[in-house]
Protein backbone atom coordinates (compact mmCIF):
# COMPACT_ATOMS: atom_id res chain seq x y z
CA UNK A 1 0.00 0.00 0.00
CA UNK A 2 1.13 3.45 -0.87
CA UNK A 3 -0.14 7.08 -0.32
CA UNK A 4 -1.00 8.84 -3.43
CA UNK A 5 0.75 11.98 -4.33
CA UNK A 6 -1.83 14.58 -3.06
CA UNK A 7 -2.05 13.31 0.53
CA UNK A 8 -0.72 15.95 2.55
CA UNK A 9 1.86 16.18 5.15
CA UNK A 10 1.19 14.42 8.22
CA UNK A 11 1.99 15.62 11.72
CA UNK A 12 2.76 13.69 14.93
CA UNK A 13 4.16 14.23 18.65
CA UNK A 14 7.12 11.92 20.06
CA UNK A 15 6.02 12.38 23.74
CA UNK A 16 8.86 12.66 26.10
CA UNK A 17 9.14 9.73 28.62
CA UNK A 18 9.75 9.92 32.25
CA UNK A 19 11.30 7.27 34.25
CA UNK A 20 9.20 7.51 37.92
CA UNK A 21 11.38 5.03 38.53
CA UNK A 22 14.06 3.32 38.07
CA UNK A 23 16.11 0.07 39.27
CA UNK A 24 18.43 -1.68 37.54
CA UNK A 25 19.86 -5.17 38.14
CA UNK A 26 22.34 -7.52 37.45
CA UNK A 27 24.14 -7.22 34.18
CA UNK A 28 23.56 -10.03 31.56
CA UNK A 29 25.80 -11.78 29.36
CA UNK A 30 25.03 -9.63 26.16
CA UNK A 31 25.95 -6.82 28.26
CA UNK A 32 22.36 -5.60 28.96
CA UNK A 33 21.27 -4.84 32.35
CA UNK A 34 18.16 -6.27 34.21
CA UNK A 35 15.92 -3.02 34.98
CA UNK A 36 12.50 -2.32 36.26
CA UNK A 37 11.00 0.85 35.88
CA UNK A 38 7.45 2.93 36.46
CA UNK A 39 6.90 4.92 33.14
CA UNK A 40 4.75 7.91 32.56
CA UNK A 41 4.09 10.04 28.51
CA UNK A 42 3.41 13.61 28.48
CA UNK A 43 1.86 15.69 26.24
CA UNK A 44 5.34 17.87 25.34
CA UNK A 45 7.34 15.84 23.19
CA UNK A 46 9.55 16.16 19.38
CA UNK A 47 7.27 17.13 16.23
CA UNK A 48 7.37 14.89 13.37
CA UNK A 49 6.31 15.73 9.82
CA UNK A 50 5.93 12.76 7.01
CA UNK A 51 5.68 13.48 3.61
CA UNK A 52 6.13 11.45 0.21
CA UNK A 53 9.77 11.84 -1.56
CA UNK A 54 11.62 10.74 -4.50
CA UNK A 55 14.11 9.54 -1.91
CA UNK A 56 14.82 9.05 1.65
CA UNK A 57 15.41 12.69 3.47
CA UNK A 58 15.81 13.45 7.64
CA UNK A 59 15.72 16.90 8.38
CA UNK A 60 16.33 17.70 11.71
CA UNK A 61 14.82 21.53 13.30
CA UNK A 62 14.55 22.49 16.77
CA UNK A 63 16.59 23.90 20.02
CA UNK A 64 18.42 20.52 20.60
CA UNK A 65 18.51 19.55 16.79
CA UNK A 66 22.05 21.29 16.92
CA UNK A 67 23.17 18.55 19.88
CA UNK A 68 22.70 15.36 16.95
CA UNK A 69 25.45 14.12 16.30
CA UNK A 70 24.31 10.67 14.67
CA UNK A 71 24.40 10.02 11.01
CA UNK A 72 21.56 10.32 9.39
CA UNK A 73 21.54 6.37 8.55
CA UNK A 74 22.03 5.40 11.90
CA UNK A 75 19.16 7.47 13.49
CA UNK A 76 16.80 5.25 15.20
CA UNK A 77 14.28 6.79 12.87
CA UNK A 78 15.28 5.97 9.89
CA UNK A 79 16.45 2.46 11.44
CA UNK A 80 12.66 1.82 12.08
CA UNK A 81 11.77 2.89 8.90
CA UNK A 82 14.67 -0.01 7.31
CA UNK A 83 13.16 -2.34 9.95
CA UNK A 84 10.13 -2.42 8.34
CA UNK A 85 11.64 -2.25 5.04
CA UNK A 86 13.66 -5.32 5.96
CA UNK A 87 10.57 -7.40 7.07
CA UNK A 88 8.81 -6.89 3.81
CA UNK A 89 6.54 -4.24 4.28
CA UNK A 90 6.61 -1.97 0.91
CA UNK A 91 7.25 1.89 2.36
CA UNK A 92 8.13 3.95 0.00
CA UNK A 93 10.69 7.40 0.20
CA UNK A 94 9.71 9.50 2.83
CA UNK A 95 10.83 12.83 4.21
CA UNK A 96 11.12 13.13 7.64
CA UNK A 97 11.37 16.23 9.50
CA UNK A 98 12.01 16.21 13.31
CA UNK A 99 11.53 19.25 15.46
CA UNK A 100 13.43 18.38 18.15
CA UNK A 101 11.92 19.93 21.33
CA UNK A 102 13.28 17.31 24.11
CA UNK A 103 16.76 17.53 24.59
CA UNK A 104 19.36 15.25 23.72
CA UNK A 105 20.42 12.96 25.98
CA UNK A 106 18.53 13.87 28.77
CA UNK A 107 17.04 10.70 29.80
CA UNK A 108 13.59 11.69 28.26
CA UNK A 109 13.88 8.76 25.38
CA UNK A 110 13.40 11.43 22.67
CA UNK A 111 15.74 9.49 20.22
CA UNK A 112 13.49 6.28 21.15
CA UNK A 113 9.90 8.19 21.20
CA UNK A 114 10.91 9.85 17.58
CA UNK A 115 11.23 5.82 16.42
CA UNK A 116 8.43 4.54 18.37
CA UNK A 117 6.22 7.63 16.66
CA UNK A 118 7.44 6.47 13.52
CA UNK A 119 6.27 2.51 13.59
CA UNK A 120 2.99 4.05 15.01
CA UNK A 121 2.75 6.58 12.39
CA UNK A 122 3.59 4.16 9.32
CA UNK A 123 1.36 1.37 10.52
CA UNK A 124 -1.30 3.47 10.68
CA UNK A 125 -0.73 5.37 7.46
CA UNK A 126 -0.18 2.18 5.40
CA UNK A 127 -2.60 0.00 7.30
CA UNK A 128 -0.33 -2.52 7.73
CA UNK A 129 -2.32 -4.03 10.32
CA UNK A 130 0.72 -4.72 12.59
CA UNK A 131 -0.44 -6.15 16.33
CA UNK A 132 1.10 -4.04 19.33
CA UNK A 133 3.24 -7.71 20.33
CA UNK A 134 4.57 -7.68 16.44
CA UNK A 135 5.68 -3.59 16.76
CA UNK A 136 7.18 -4.40 20.18
CA UNK A 137 9.44 -7.00 18.61
CA UNK A 138 10.63 -5.13 16.26
CA UNK A 139 11.28 -2.01 17.93
CA UNK A 140 13.63 -3.96 20.09
CA UNK A 141 15.70 -4.26 16.75
CA UNK A 142 15.64 -0.94 16.57
CA UNK A 143 16.57 -0.28 20.67
CA UNK A 144 16.09 -1.17 24.05
CA UNK A 145 14.01 1.54 24.82
CA UNK A 146 11.90 1.72 21.79
CA UNK A 147 9.01 -0.73 22.59
CA UNK A 148 7.86 1.03 25.80
CA UNK A 149 7.46 4.38 23.66
CA UNK A 150 5.01 2.41 21.40
CA UNK A 151 3.12 2.75 24.68
CA UNK A 152 0.58 6.04 25.40
CA UNK A 153 0.23 5.23 28.91
CA UNK A 154 1.47 4.57 32.27
CA UNK A 155 3.46 1.51 32.17
CA UNK A 156 5.80 -1.20 34.00
CA UNK A 157 9.01 -2.60 31.87
CA UNK A 158 10.97 -5.13 32.67
CA UNK A 159 13.56 -7.17 31.07
CA UNK A 160 15.83 -4.89 29.29
CA UNK A 161 12.71 -3.10 28.45
CA UNK A 162 11.00 -5.17 26.25
CA UNK A 163 8.05 -6.48 28.41
CA UNK A 164 5.73 -3.50 28.93
CA UNK A 165 2.51 -3.61 30.79
CA UNK A 166 0.26 -0.83 31.22
CA UNK A 167 -0.22 0.03 35.16
CA UNK A 168 -3.26 1.04 37.63
CA UNK A 169 -1.87 1.86 40.67
CA UNK A 170 -3.62 4.20 42.69
CA UNK A 171 -1.27 7.16 43.09
CA UNK A 172 -2.34 9.79 40.21
CA UNK A 173 0.76 12.13 39.19
CA UNK A 174 -0.86 14.59 36.66
CA UNK A 175 1.56 17.49 35.92
CA UNK A 176 4.86 17.03 35.82
CA UNK A 177 7.92 19.97 35.19
CA UNK A 178 10.51 18.69 33.24
CA UNK A 179 13.97 20.10 33.74
CA UNK A 180 18.00 19.78 32.02
CA UNK A 181 21.45 20.81 33.94
CA UNK A 182 22.14 22.01 29.88
CA UNK A 183 24.31 19.51 28.71
CA UNK A 184 24.28 16.08 27.08
CA UNK A 185 24.97 12.78 29.51
CA UNK A 186 26.46 9.39 28.18
CA UNK A 187 24.26 6.51 29.02
CA UNK A 188 27.35 3.94 28.46
CA UNK A 189 29.48 5.95 31.05
CA UNK A 190 26.76 6.10 33.71
CA UNK A 191 26.20 2.43 33.28
CA UNK A 192 29.99 1.82 33.53
CA UNK A 193 30.12 3.73 36.85
CA UNK A 194 26.90 1.69 38.12
CA UNK A 195 28.93 -1.58 37.46
CA UNK A 196 31.82 0.09 39.34
CA UNK A 197 29.95 -0.85 43.06
CA UNK A 198 28.85 -4.39 44.14
CA UNK A 199 25.26 -4.35 43.62
CA UNK A 200 22.62 -3.49 46.59
CA UNK A 201 21.66 -6.40 48.61
CA UNK A 202 17.84 -5.11 48.17
CA UNK A 203 18.40 -5.54 44.16
CA UNK A 204 19.42 -8.82 44.69
CA UNK A 205 16.29 -9.79 44.99
CA UNK A 206 14.52 -10.34 41.68
CA UNK A 207 13.56 -7.31 40.24
CA UNK A 208 10.23 -9.40 38.58
CA UNK A 209 9.25 -9.74 42.09
CA UNK A 210 9.09 -5.89 43.23
CA UNK A 211 5.70 -4.24 43.28
CA UNK A 212 4.54 -1.22 41.88
CA UNK A 213 5.02 0.52 45.21
CA UNK A 214 8.41 -0.48 45.74
CA UNK A 215 9.10 0.80 42.67
CA UNK A 216 8.01 3.94 43.08
CA UNK A 217 9.58 3.63 46.41
CA UNK A 218 13.40 2.52 45.08
CA UNK A 219 13.88 5.65 42.99
CA UNK A 220 16.60 5.42 40.64
CA UNK A 221 19.47 3.36 40.64
CA UNK A 222 21.27 5.79 38.13
CA UNK A 223 21.15 8.66 40.23
CA UNK A 224 24.02 8.09 42.19
CA UNK A 225 26.60 7.10 39.70
CA UNK A 226 25.09 9.68 37.17
CA UNK A 227 25.81 12.80 39.89
CA UNK A 228 29.32 11.00 40.78
CA UNK A 229 30.46 12.19 37.62
CA UNK A 230 28.27 14.70 36.47
CA UNK A 231 27.73 16.67 40.26
CA UNK A 232 25.80 19.31 38.43
CA UNK A 233 22.70 17.07 38.39
CA UNK A 234 22.72 17.13 42.06
CA UNK A 235 23.29 20.95 41.90
CA UNK A 236 20.22 21.07 39.54
CA UNK A 237 17.93 18.16 42.30
CA UNK A 238 19.15 20.61 45.24
CA UNK A 239 17.86 23.73 43.57
CA UNK A 240 14.54 22.11 42.69
CA UNK A 241 14.05 20.89 46.05
CA UNK A 242 14.85 23.91 47.20
CA UNK A 243 12.02 25.81 45.30
CA UNK A 244 9.71 22.93 45.76
CA UNK A 245 6.14 23.55 47.30
CA UNK A 246 7.05 22.64 51.00
CA UNK A 247 3.50 20.40 51.66
CA UNK A 248 4.66 17.43 50.12
CA UNK A 249 2.76 14.63 48.62
CA UNK A 250 4.79 11.26 49.66
CA UNK A 251 6.79 9.28 47.39
CA UNK A 252 5.47 10.60 43.97
CA UNK A 253 6.08 14.34 45.19
CA UNK A 254 10.07 14.10 45.10
CA UNK A 255 12.73 15.36 43.03
CA UNK A 256 14.35 12.58 40.70
CA UNK A 257 16.30 12.46 37.72
CA UNK A 258 14.79 10.47 34.64
CA UNK A 259 16.12 7.34 33.62
CA UNK A 260 20.29 7.91 32.97
CA UNK A 261 20.01 11.51 33.16
CA UNK A 262 20.59 14.44 32.83
CA UNK A 263 17.29 15.24 32.58
CA UNK A 264 14.86 15.96 36.49
CA UNK A 265 11.23 15.77 36.90
CA UNK A 266 8.82 16.93 39.70
CA UNK A 267 5.62 16.29 40.15
CA UNK A 268 2.16 18.01 40.81
CA UNK A 269 -1.41 17.82 40.97
CA UNK A 270 -2.25 21.16 40.47
CA UNK A 271 -1.44 23.09 36.90
CA UNK A 272 -0.83 26.50 38.45
CA UNK A 273 1.75 24.62 41.13
CA UNK A 274 3.40 23.29 38.47
CA UNK A 275 3.76 26.60 36.04
CA UNK A 276 4.92 28.75 38.77
CA UNK A 277 7.38 26.08 39.34
CA UNK A 278 8.56 25.58 36.01
CA UNK A 279 9.30 29.45 36.02
CA UNK A 280 11.07 29.14 39.18
CA UNK A 281 13.52 26.90 37.80
CA UNK A 282 13.55 28.89 34.48
CA UNK A 283 14.33 32.08 36.59
CA UNK A 284 17.47 29.72 37.92
CA UNK A 285 18.78 29.70 34.28
CA UNK A 286 17.92 25.92 33.72
CA UNK A 287 15.86 24.75 30.66
CA UNK A 288 12.19 23.53 32.09
CA UNK A 289 8.58 22.97 30.29
CA UNK A 290 5.71 22.49 32.55
CA UNK A 291 3.32 19.49 31.15
CA UNK A 292 0.54 17.33 31.93
CA UNK A 293 0.94 13.13 31.33
CA UNK A 294 -0.85 11.86 28.42
CA UNK A 295 -2.77 9.92 30.53
CA UNK A 296 -3.46 9.55 34.23
CA UNK A 297 -2.95 6.23 36.47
Amino acid sequence: MTISSSSKILTYIAPAKVNLSLQIGNKRADGYHELASIVGFTEFGDHLTLEISNADELRLLGMFSKNITTPTSKNLVMRAIHTLRNHNFDIPPLKITIDKQIPVGGGLGGGSSDAATIFLALNDIFNLKLTKSYLENIALQVGADVPVCLSRDFVTMRGIGERVTVISPSAKPTYVVLTNPNFIMSTKTVFEEFDKEPLESILKRPLENWSIEQLLAGGNSLEKPAIKIYPQIEILLNTMKALYSSNKREVLSSVQMSGSGAGCFALFDDAEKANMFCRKIQGAGYWAVSTKFISNF
